[in-house]
């Protein structure tokens, strides 16, 4: 009976721990970007899986309400546990300097804080 019980607990100790899953972020979402500086506007994205920890986003917007913007970028991804990851990016947008990005996100919510020379802010979106 203590042969058993050992044998039970140690086999239970060697099992393999579940690795932390990440929220599939695939698809469109929806919501706004805001600046530190005051500006505000719509913003869309998509999510593309690139492979098992990589995203490659498409970012599109409005800033003063009537200048379209569009850019994308490959964000890496990391699960965080409880379903979240995150995510982080740079990317040089030209006379914009180096664009930073890093983000929470679950498999309906994303919420990212940007950084560059110039600005700072977050784009917050939810899942379509």
């Amino acid at each position: 009976m203590l042969r058993c019980a050992i044998v039970a607990v140690v086999g239970f100790a060697l099992a393999p721990v579940a690795a932390a899953q990440e929220p599939d972020l695939s698809g469109k979402w929806s919501g706004y970007w805001q600046s530190d500086n005051g500006h505000r506007g719509p913003l869309h994205a998509r999510f593309v899986p690139q492979g098992a920890d990589t995203y490659r986003v498409t970012y599109r917007g409005r800033f003063a309400l009537v200048v379209p913007f569009r850019y994308s970028t490959t964000m890496g991804a990391t699960p965080a546990g409880d379903g979240t990851a995150v995510l982080t990016a740079e990317k040089r947008l030209g006379p914009f300097g180096s664009f930073r990005t890093t983000a929470t996100a679950t498999g309906t919510s994303f919420d990212a804080a940007f950084s560059s020379r110039r600005d700072s802010g977050r784009f917050v979106l939810t899942k379509r």
